[in-house]
């Protein structure tokens, strides 16, 4: 999100609120009023109040920001766009980058959303997430503490919720339908939605998705992230011409930091460069969402091999575990993004359950994976990078209310799947499992695009995505097939 929107963003939003009509629970005849943000005047800024628990509106309301850009066609605006953030725990605002200045902004009204507990929507606010930690025990023991602060509310954000927020937004701003464009996590958030409201959606463009309910756990293992790794380091040495065999040189680095860990010291930094450390070094070497450079890979495996460990420990110390300080949770909560993930994924235990009893699921569950389920990695050493275990201690529901209700059909939905095929955050491995979920959708593979594909491909995505939702067809998708 850009520094404009966390500077300026806090006095247009109190405009916003003094101009809102008396709003309801989220009732249809309620309509938002807007001014122009502070922090750019080409957007209007609004708010629309909804019940935390809808079963208990006595127990308060929470504000939902909303920004929006109108359509500067000087045609009639076709429906509009709505789009929700990944993360979760990020700004709706911060998609504005990649939608300004193309094709779908010029075409249509757009809405851009902050989940609630995220951005200007009530951001949840937990100390040990956001101010960083360190470990896994250091987390296990940070998301405990978020679920005990936020209460009676922790069962309250999850993508269920935020759907009907979305809804009540719609009906604020006087549309009756619309077409609704989410990237990464905000996937669960389109499902949710399409299950609830399916007759005020047009159509689904989701970009580098992920199942909302899936009886294997693909995102909560991630495991086709893992075996992605290394077909995506040898499509990256391919096309950069690199020379070397990158997925030998991956499986030869994790069996060795595996077998024998080192360590990196630079000033008071220490980093100890085990198996998860490794995964972090290939995954997000090459910056947040682009893997390591291939010709790096096989470089450091070259050098490992040959007694020579200052590459990799130079490496780790650039690219250290996480976290440290999270920063402002305006930008991202950290908060809200395991609330909202406890909240919506699947599990191999019962929300219901005791801790103790989690655990021992949990365990045995790892126990009954084939050995090779996150080749070329360890499974354990794939758990600890990915905290799989993050949610045991979250507290058990009051009130669960799932992402997809039980026996939801979205079969019937019109979308548009998009996914890069270097995308090393959510692979292509994971958003295909989408089509179990939207059968009759169009998979368009986005060349050199990692995540999410909008960000990478401005020249491309957009305008396949206007296509979609002006025709309900692809089009021409050329322009996907070949690198920027």
């Amino acid at each position: 999100m850009s520094s404009r929107f966390a500077r300026a963003c806090l006095a247009s939003v109190a405009a916003a609120i003094a101009l809102l009509s008396a709003v309801g629970a989220g009732s249809a005849s309620s309509r938002a009023r807007l001014v122009p943000c502070s922090f750019d005047s080409a957007w209007l800024c609004g708010y629309v109040r909804v019940p935390l628990d809808r079963v208990h509106p006595n127990r308060g309301t929470i504000p939902v920001a909303f920004y929006v850009h109108r359509h500067r066609s000087g045609k009639a605006a076709p429906r509009p766009m709505f789009a929700t953030p990944g993360g979760p725990g990020g700004s709706g605002f911060e998609m504005s980058e990649f939608f300004e200045g193309t094709a779908l902004a010029a075409s249509r009204d757009l809405v851009l959303i902050d989940p609630r507990g995220s951005g200007r929507s009530q951001a949840i606010v937990c100390p040990d997430l956001q101010n960083g930690w360190h470990g896994d025990a250091q987390y296990q023991t940070a998301v405990a503490a978020c679920g005990r602060q936020l209460g009676a509310s922790a069962d309250r954000y999850g993508s269920g919720d935020v759907a009907m927020d979305v809804d009540a937004v719609r009906q604020a701003l006087g549309y009756d339908t619309i077409d609704y464009y989410a990237w990464s996590y905000g996937s669960v958030t389109q499902q949710a939605y399409a299950a609830r409201f399916p007759e005020h959606l047009h159509a689904l463009a989701i970009d580098a998705g992920m199942p909302a309910t899936d009886a294997g756990h693909a995102w909560t293992w991630s495991f086709d992230v893992a075996r992605a790794l290394p077909r995506i380091g040898a499509l990256l040495c391919r096309r950069t011409h690199c020379s070397g065999d990158v997925p030998a040189a991956i499986s030869y680095l994790a069996a060795q930091v595996r077998a024998h860990p080192l360590a990196a010291q630079l000033g008071a930094t220490r980093v100890v460069i085990d198996e998860p450390e490794l995964i972090n070094i290939l995954r997000f070497g090459g910056n947040q969402f682009l893997m390591l450079d291939p010709q790096t890979i096989v470089g450091a495996a070259g050098a490992l091999a040959q007694g020579g460990t200052d590459l990799l420990r130079n490496l780790a110390l650039a690219h250290p575990p996480c976290c440290d300080d999270q920063g402002s949770v305006d930008e991202s909560s950290q908060g809200d993004n395991v609330a909202a993930f406890c909240n919506d994924m699947d599990f191999v235990w019962n929300r219901s359950d005791a801790v103790e009893i989690r655990r021992l699921k949990y365990d045995a569950a790892v126990a009954a994976l084939p050995k090779d389920a996150a080749a070329p990695f360890s499974i354990s050493g794939w758990n600890a990078f990915n905290g799989t275990d993050l949610c045991l201690d979250w507290p058990a529901p009051q009130r669960f209310v799932p992402a997809v209700p039980p026996g939801a059909n979205l079969s019937r939905v019109p979308a548009i799947i998009f996914s890069g095929d270097v995308d090393a955050v959510v692979s292509s491995e994971i958003t295909r499992r989408l089509l179990k979920v939207f059968p009759h959708a169009t998979f368009v593979s986005v060349a050199g695009a990692a995540h999410p594909t909008i960000g990478w491909r401005r020249d491309c995505v957009p305008g396949i995505a206007v296509h979609f939702f002006d025709t309900l067809h692809a089009g021409d998708t050329r322009c996907a097939s070949k690198p920027a």
